[in-house]
């Protein structure tokens, strides 16, 4: 007796999914580098097929040489961060003893401030500026308790470096089979969604594409141009500052913090009027970025209201840490893409292409 053809289909959708499932199952513990590979490759994906096209024989080692670089690019800002925590750490040691036995002075300005000024620096008295209110803020910190920090913070270094490590490897074999992997992937959306899965497929590379791009072009023009302004301002290790920026700046309103923090330190030094000119200027540069200069980077691959790219990038950062900032949106753009097709005329061929 012969089995009918829909019951095959069936039972093959069916083993289909259990396979997936597990595969996931297997791989859940590598989602997140896997995903950043993915991420990567899409977003260099242009240079790496330039770089083919020069050198056709040598896909393979093309691909392990985007992978090093991508390293260097990661592993340098970080290392410099960590160099310069290192050196600073020390010196942040010693302040903290200080404060504990003499108190935190009191800025001069402080008692000069319309309206609470003088409430301000009565309670700055009381809470900060003698040396029992500040033993007590600051008596949590001591050399024992920064150093179990230390190591709880080394333990996830490693743990994250392992991971890195697997996003490196995915990434050189997805470059090396991007062809292939592009090509079976459009003939599976095809085969499931008809001519819209196609469409669907290039325009969520797309919008990765730009995304990626325009965060991370953004961040850096935004902290390398503030990092010259903390230098002019007298902010204390501007480098490490403008390196802070443009990793926060990657995270909505975060670059905001550090020019925030920056600003706040030359008050509290009483440079006056060099923290509200900084605060003034950090602001301008990033309105301008976030609001002209990104927009115009990523162009019309990501159209999103603003209320859907805000909840796409925290929610993303919520649920998948950083490479959430960048996955977010996109699911939120595929979300429009999606809703577009259902409210738009169709109609559905005899092949079960809906055009």
């Amino acid at each position: 007796m012969e089995i009918e053809p829909s019951r095959v289909q069936a039972r093959q959708l069916w083993l289909t999914a259990v396979v997936i499932v597990l595969a996931i199952w297997m791989a859940l513990e590598f989602l997140t580098p896997l995903a950043w590979a993915a991420v990567i490759a899409i977003a260099e994906w242009p240079l790496y097929r330039r770089a083919l096209h020069r050198f056709p024989s040598r896909p393979g080692l093309l691909a392990v040489s985007f992978a090093i670089v991508t390293a260097l690019f990661v592993i340098g800002p970080l290392s410099l961060a960590a160099v310069t925590l290192v050196q600073e750490s020390q010196a942040a040691m010693h302040w903290v003893q200080q404060v504990q036995q003499t108190g935190l002075a009191m800025p001069t300005w402080l008692p000069s401030l319309p309206v609470f000024g003088d409430r301000a620096a009565l309670y700055w008295g009381q809470h900060i500026g003698n040396p029992k209110a500040a033993d007590t803020l600051l008596g949590s910190l001591s050399a024992g308790s920064i150093l179990t920090w230390t190591r709880s913070i080394g333990g996830e270094v490693a743990r994250e470096s392992g991971l890195f490590l697997i996003t490196l490897l995915a990434l050189a074999s997805l470059l090396s089979r991007g062809p292939l992997i592009g090509e079976q992937a459009r003939k599976v959306s095809i085969r499931m969604f008809g001519s819209f899965g196609g469409n669907f497929l290039e325009q969520m590379i797309a919008a990765v594409r730009a995304t990626v791009n325009g965060t991370v072009l953004v961040s850096v023009l935004e902290g390398g141009v503030l990092g010259i302004a903390y230098a002019v301002a007298g902010v204390p290790q501007p480098l490490l500052f403008a390196t802070f920026t443009i990793a926060l700046a990657l995270v909505p309103f975060g670059a905001w913090a550090a020019f925030g923090l920056a600003s706040l330190i030359l008050l509290g030094t009483n440079h006056v009027l060099a923290g509200g000119l900084l605060f003034g200027f950090g602001v301008s540069v990033m309105t301008l970025g976030d609001n002209v200069v990104q927009p115009a980077v990523i162009g019309s691959a990501v159209e999103l209201p603003f209320l859907l790219a805000i909840i796409g990038a925290f929610g993303g950062l919520a649920e998948l840490g950083l490479v959430g900032l960048f996955v977010g949106p996109v699911i939120m753009a595929s979300l429009i893409l999606v809703w577009r097709q259902w409210m738009g005329p169709t109609s559905l061929h005899p092949g079960g292409e809906v055009s």
